[in-house]
C-alpha cells in the first residue's frame, strides 16, 4: 500500500475508533450499529466493515488503542526504581486524576463498566482476549510491589498479595466510578490517598 494511502487508511480508522467510543458510551454497545457509527462520520457501512470484520472486532481494537494509552501514560508514572506500594500507590492516583481530566479517557471508563454486558455468552471470546493482555494491568503491579515489599521486610510476613492488589483496584474503580457519576463530592485524589494509606497502613511490617 502506497505511504500517502496508508496514511489515509489509518486516519480514517481512527476516526473510526473515535466515533464508535462515543456511540458505544452513550447508546451502549448492543444498541450501537455500524450503521450509527458510518452515518456520525457521512460513510458507507462497508467503508467501516473495511477496516472492522465486526463489531466485536471493533470493540477490541478500541480497547486496545485506549490501554496502549493508558500504559503509556502509565509507565510515565512508573516508579524508576522497584516497585513498592506506596509507589504504586501514587502512580494510580495520577492515573486516576488523568482519566477525570480526559473526556476521551472518561467516556472509555464508562464504556467498559456500564455500556459493555462482559456477561453474554457472545462476547465470551473478545474478554478473553482481553484479559490475556493483563499481565501488566493495575492489579499484577499492585501484586508485584507488595511482594517486592514483602521480600524486603516492608510488609508483615504472609500478607495476601492477591487479596491486597484487588481490593486497591475495586477501590480505584469504585471511587473514580463514582466521581465520574457526580456521587463523589470530595477530592478524588485526596480520597483515593486515605484509603491506600489504610491498606498500607493494614500490611506495613512494625
Amino acid at each position: 500500500m502506497p505511504r500517502r494511502a496508508k496514511v489515509e487508511a489509518e486516519r480514517t480508522r481512527a476516526r473510526i475508533l473515535a466515533s464508535a467510543l462515543s456511540l458505544f458510551a452513550k447508546k451502549g454497545f448492543d444498541r450501537t450499529t455500524f450503521t450509527d457509527i458510518a452515518s456520525r462520520l457521512k460513510m458507507t457501512k462497508g467503508a467501516v466493515y473495511w477496516h472492522f470484520e465486526s463489531k466485536e472486532a471493533l470493540l477490541v481494537a478500541l480497547v486496545d488503542e485506549m490501554l496502549s494509552k493508558f500504559a503509556r501514560e502509565t509507565e510515565s508514572l512508573m516508579p524508576k526504581e522497584e516497585l513498592t506500594f506506596p509507589a504504586v500507590a501514587e502512580m494510580m492516583v495520577g492515573n486516576a486524576v488523568r482519566i477525570i481530566d480526559d473526556p476521551k479517557g472518561k467516556a472509555f471508563f464508562m464504556l467498559m463498566f456500564t455500556q459493555v454486558k462482559w456477561g453474554e455468552a457472545s462476547m465470551q471470546k473478545t474478554r478473553e482476549e482481553l484479559l490475556s493482555r493483563r499481565h501488566d494491568s493495575p492489579y499484577h503491579t499492585f501484586m508485584r510491589a507488595v511482594e517486592n515489599d514483602m521480600a524486603a521486610g516492608r510488609v508483615v510476613p504472609g500478607a495476601d498479595a492477591k487479596s491486597v492488589a484487588a481490593s486497591c483496584v475495586a477501590v480505584w474503580d469504585g471511587l473514580v466510578r463514582a466521581r465520574i457519576d457526580g456521587m463523589l463530592e470530595c477530592d478524588l485524589a485526596t480520597t483515593l490517598r486515605r484509603a491506600y494509606a489504610a491498606v498500607w497502613a493494614s500490611i506495613k511490617a512494625e
